[in-house]
């Protein structure tokens, strides 16, 4: 055997520390950049804070759990209850004569969120207690969905609901039959909710044929209701509020012809402190001087860094989205965008892009939404103005389900059929796919 010696040319990327810091801020959310902030100035002390940030409370913003908009009820005042809203409703349950249906919806319980909505459809529910063998028997869904019932009576009422427009509908088919305007309200959040939730009553009034003076009592009957009948029973109401908002990275508002984006921007300014700016002396004092100076401004310019970019990123979704913005709450006015659309026109790497959406929301007037909403694939349509997005299929799903006959729910097969008679041609899989995640029921447990 013969060794010889070889020189061999390797093309080789490595990320500068800076870098590494800048992409993994980049992907922090602004709580998450406050914390490493206040970090930061404790272990240096050339920074210091130019301003105190603002009382972050007051840039909170509720997320929707759908389509339909907050707006279309008005926040309750929180009232204090010494019981959680599980010890609240399990005191009703003790009430009721012992049966599976009983022991069920206690287990139910346990998926309810803060606000009262239920988390897991009822199929997920019933795989859960096979799953943790909660119960010593194996329930039938039957069982499954009289417990829920059963749950869903319990006071509040609009507990056990799975979105919003739900939550409304239990609450509204509580009240006195004889209620002004009552007929009118069950109606418009039944079939109109998200013509509703766009406050466009004129357009409502027209297309469902009820009188707009109907619409405005029905409006304020409507905005009485409470949309989080669970959260006023949490033993810390403080702490049920900050768990239901989102602190947004963006706020976008519009006057229907124009669009501003901005960051509330609820990070402190920092700078250099004024000890530290001064020519250090010679020596070890002078190092230690120079030393922390340099990874101060080092940490400014990565925060001014990120902010902007997180701008130009923010600014693009928004022009690209435009159509969305201006015309309020209406998914199927959003067209199919993907990373490296935004990457074209802002000259930023996709990593960076990705980084930079994840856990991040953006504000409305309508609601908050979370970035990664206005990134989707493409559905396969045949209409002439091209591709339709996921989110404008899934109102389309919406709107055809929430108008089928109670009695005789569409099957995946008759969805996929409507949709394709709508030159939306989606697979009976896909189907299957996009109504879980709408938190729909399959057929044969929709029906009434």
């Amino acid at each position: 055997m013969k060794s010889r010696l070889t020189q061999e040319q390797l093309l080789r990327q490595r990320l500068l520390p800076q870098q590494l810091r800048f992409a993994a801020m980049l992907e922090q959310t602004d709580d998450e950049m406050a914390d490493e902030i206040d970090l930061e100035l404790a272990e240096n002390p050339a920074l210091e804070r130019v301003t105190a940030a603002e009382d972050d409370s007051e840039r909170r913003y509720y997320a929707p759990r759908s389509s339909g908009a907050d707006d279309a009820a008005e926040r309750q005042p929180l009232k204090e209850y010494d019981e959680t809203l599980a010890e609240h409703l399990r005191g009703q349950l003790s009430e009721l004569p012992e049966s599976p249906e009983r022991r069920i919806a206690d287990y139910m319980i346990d998926a309810l969120d803060s606000n009262g909505y239920m988390t897991r459809t009822l199929p997920q529910i019933r795989e859960d207690i096979t799953v943790d063998a909660a119960l010593p028997f194996e329930p039938t869904m039957e069982q499954i969905r009289a417990a829920s019932e059963l749950l869903r009576g319990l006071e509040p009422a609009g507990i056990g609901a799975q979105d919003l427009r739900d939550c409304l509908l239990l609450q509204l088919k509580r009240l006195p039959a004889d209620k002004p305007y009552l007929a009118e309200a069950l109606e418009i959040v039944r079939y109109w909710f998200d013509l509703f939730g766009n406050r466009n009553f004129k357009r409502l009034a027209t297309e469902s044929g009820i009188p707009e003076e109907n619409i405005a009592g029905a409006n304020k009957l409507i905005t009485s209701l409470n949309p989080r009948p669970g959260s006023e029973f949490s033993a810390d109401p403080v702490r049920a509020i900050a768990d239901a908002a989102v602190v947004p990275t963006f706020v976008v508002e519009t006057d229907g012809q124009q669009l501003t984006v901005s960051m509330p921007n609820s990070l402190p300014e920092l700078q250099i402190e004024e000890s530290f700016k001064a020519d250090a002396p010679a020596g070890d004092a002078g190092e230690f001087i120079r030393k922390n100076r340099s990874e101060a401004q080092t940490f400014i310019d990565l925060l001014r860094r990120r902010r902007e970019t997180l701008m130009k990123i923010g600014r693009a979704i928004v022009s690209m989205q435009s159509e969305f913005f201006l015309n309020g709450d209406d998914e199927s006015l959003l067209k199919p965008m993907v990373l490296r659309q935004v990457a074209d026109r802002t000259g930023i790497d996709l990593t960076s892009i990705s980084r930079a959406i994840a856990g991040k929301w953006l504000a409305t007037q309508w609601g908050v939404y979370p970035l990664k909403s206005f990134f989707s694939h493409r559905g396969k349509a045949a209409a002439a103005d091209g591709d339709l997005s996921t989110p404008a299929i899934l109102a389309a799903m919406r709107e055809i389900i929430e108008n089928e006959d109670p009695s005789a729910p569409l099957s995946d097969e008759a969805i996929s059929a409507a949709l394709a008679a709508r030159n939306l041609k989606v697979a009976r899989r896909t189907i299957s796919k996009y109504r879980n995640r709408l938190g729909i029921l399959e057929a044969r447990l929709r029906k009434k």
